[in-house]
């Protein structure tokens, strides 16, 4: 039996000064805004919809920056993180989402130790050029 197949997308989005990113807290666990994709829905329309229903802004989605995977027996995760333009609104929490609690401009600094998961820290997902992304629709 295969693991299933779950793609996960993320927003990584800057403040105007440039100094802080948009997070969201789920009860104890901060993380970039972001979720599950949707069937028939594209990975950076995913990150776009998490971001509004989450954090409550809306973002244009941009280079892909951070891919990574988390294998079980059960799942395999598959975690794409998109740099993403702010367009409009200031984060709240409390929208289409219940499990998040908290939608804040934390600084960059302060998101590396809340998320040491991205192994150089946010300040260089930030600085990554980032790779190409297209979607064909058939």
């Amino acid at each position: 039996m295969s693991a299933e197949r779950v793609d996960v997308a993320y927003a990584l989005v800057r403040d105007a000064a440039g100094g802080r990113v948009l997070l969201v807290r789920n009860r104890d666990t901060w993380s970039l805004p972001g979720g599950r994709r949707e069937a028939a829905e594209t990975l950076a329309e995913a990150a776009v919809r998490e971001t509004k229903e989450e954090a409550g802004v809306i973002v244009e989605a941009g280079p892909v920056v951070h891919v990574s995977e988390r294998m079980d027996a059960a799942v395999h995760d598959v975690f794409t993180v998109f740099r993403a333009d702010l367009l409009s609104g200031e984060p709240v929490a409390g929208g289409h989402d219940e499990d998040v609690v908290e939608a804040a401009w934390v600084p960059v600094e302060e998101a590396s130790a809340l998320m040491p998961w991205y192994r150089d820290g946010v300040a260089a997902l930030l600085a990554a050029t980032g790779a190409g992304y297209s979607t064909t629709r058939e």
